[in-house]
């Protein structure tokens, strides 16, 4: 019961993490890597794993650019296990370049039953 408390509270709850083949890369260009889910402490029902570009720009709240994916699932993710899901997306070829004032991140979340979530965010950084 302990257990379940903490993993609602996100403690010891189950991770994403989106590993990517390179994040520098011109736009239009391929996006690849794969999606790292891992299991927390005790096991736990994923209903989606969801990933969206957006652009970040000091003093400003983050701009969504586009979804890069939505992957609907009925999966449990059993304590300590680690799955692994591909990933590939391509760059919208009208991206401006990454500035100092200007950067682009991959937000990756999945949701749990009951609409717990765990987030990661990746940059990206867009050079012609």
């Amino acid at each position: 019961m302990i257990m379940k408390v903490l993993s609602k509270l996100k403690i010891g709850s189950p991770k994403v993490d989106l590993i990517l083949n390179r994040n520098e890369l011109p736009p239009g260009s391929t996006v690849s890597g794969s999606f790292h889910l891992y299991g927390g402490w005790v096991s736990q029902r994923v209903n989606r794993l969801e990933c969206d570009l957006v652009k970040e720009q000091a003093g400003r709240k983050p701009e969504f650019i586009e979804p890069v994916t939505t992957v609907l699932m009925s999966k449990t993710i059993e304590a300590n296990d680690k799955t692994e899901i591909p990933f590939h997306y391509q760059l919208p070829k009208e991206l401006s370049p990454t500035t100092n004032a200007i950067t682009y991140r991959l937000r990756t979340k999945i949701v749990f039953k009951e609409d717990v979530k765990s987030f990661d965010h990746d940059e990206i950084i867009v050079r012609d």
